[in-house]
């Protein structure tokens, strides 16, 4: 089961970061690493603790993700929307393939305007949707067609004209770990967080 952030819910703090699967060698003459498996978006959520609405809210979000059985789809708090220009419905400009590093988007009416680096953008719908970030800065041309770098590379193959969502794009995550606990002190809430790793493979 899928659960939507609930714009509503106020929130203190979040970290948000990438977790990379890799295996590394070392030895004398040097050291590298490879890649094992896709990265991973992982994000820390932390509520207000002053106001018991706050807190409430929040410990029922925890529960009813029911441990790790269902995810959470819940955007970049901090970067809710591109600081470049671009907005209008965005989509692919062509078919995208799995290992894709550069995405062509199009968009009516967005001539001229642009996405920058660290811009996050939302790729497909449902279970297979990714978000990634905008690595290199770029321009539309006349015609509202963008080409841009992004990271991650793509997981999955997605078709010409799949929705590209630059308002608030949502990753799906499951908790990282099971257990729930909070304490209390002084008529305050404190000790609780929701620690989250992305989750593709459901």
């Amino acid at each position: 089961m899928i659960i939507q952030f609930p714009d509503s819910l106020a929130i203190a703090k979040q970290s948000w970061g990438q977790k990379r699967n890799e295996i590394a060698f070392a030895s004398a003459f040097g050291s590298q690493a490879q890649e094992a498996l896709a990265p991973l978006w992982q994000t820390t959520i932390s509520p207000p603790t002053d106001r018991d609405e706050f807190v409430g809210e929040f410990q029922a979000l925890i529960l009813r993700l029911k441990g790790r059985q269902n995810l959470l789809a819940l955007h970049n708090l901090g970067r809710p929307q591109p600081r470049g220009t671009m907005r209008g419905a965005m989509a692919l400009s062509g078919g995208a393939a799995q290992g894709a590093s550069s995405l062509t988007i199009c968009a009516s009416g967005q001539g001229g305007k642009t996405l920058v680096a660290g811009d996050y953008l939302g790729i497909g719908t449902g279970v297979t949707q990714q978000v990634v970030m905008v690595t290199d800065s770029a321009t539309a041309n006349g015609s509202g067609a963008i080409t841009v770098s992004i990271e991650p590379p793509l997981r999955n193959a997605f078709a010409s004209g799949s929705v590209v969502t630059w308002d608030k794009p949502k990753a799906l995550f499951r908790r990282s770990e099971s257990e729930s606990n909070w304490d209390y002190e002084d008529v305050r809430v404190g000790g609780m967080s929701l620690s989250l790793v992305e989750d593709w493979r459901v």
